[in-house]
């Protein structure tokens, strides 16, 4: 075999083991971002911002008598949002909507909680709870699959880990094969880079 032969053989070899290698690495980082702890009865039942199936679990939480109120936390709006109204086209702010999903579903307006003011990130969220309960207050924070390992993070980091408990929206599907998916291999990648990102010291709080 000639050297050029040998060397292509083995350039192939390398390529397809670290093909594999990635592929393995993604399927299990995958897995590893979704955390779901079973419900346990807290102070308060914490619904992120983001996406509307969230309240909707928040809401079953709630029902099902693990808190007796709930949290929603008000979102920084979308500056595309804020071109809609200046043009006379309003968009709701989506916290609003999160409160007419929670109170469709049978929360009393009683038990809703808003905290926060144009919080643009999960540790804006986190702070924003801090700030609003008691220092010794138990919470159970709902998002989505692919978001729980992060948000565990932070707000264990913010509250204390034995103050936390993540439970995974089970209205957001989360594939095995999410490569073939484009949202879910999306999320995937970007929540993989904001964990590292993270863990690096980041925080988006403004």
């Amino acid at each position: 075999m000639t050297c050029f032969r040998r060397c292509l053989v083995t350039f192939v070899v390398v390529v397809v083991l670290l093909g594999g290698a990635t592929a393995l690495s993604l399927n299990f980082a995958a897995r590893w971002l979704v955390r779901n702890d079973a419900p346990v009865k807290v102070d308060a039942i914490i619904s992120l911002s983001g996406d509307p199936r969230r309240p909707i679990d928040a809401a079953d939480l709630y029902l099902a008598g693990y808190a007796k109120q709930v949290i929603l936390t008000a979102e920084a709006r979308w500056s595309g949002f804020e071109a809609l109204d200046q043009v006379g086209v309003p968009f709701p702010h989506m916290e609003n909507v999160y409160r007419d999903v929670l109170l469709k579903r049978g929360v009393p307006a009683s038990a809703i909680r808003m905290v926060g003011k144009e919080v643009i990130s999960t540790a804006a969220e986190a702070e924003a709870v801090k700030a609003f309960l008691p220092a010794d207050a138990t919470v159970l924070v709902v998002t989505s699959p692919y978001h729980t390992r992060r948000t565990g993070m932070i707000f264990s980091d913010a509250l204390g880990a034995e103050r936390v408990h993540v439970v995974a929206s089970s209205r957001e599907p989360f594939p095995a094969r999410w490569w073939t998916e484009q949202e879910t291999a999306r999320n995937v990648l970007l929540e993989t880079a904001k964990i590292i990102y993270y863990k690096l010291g980041g925080r988006f709080r403004k």
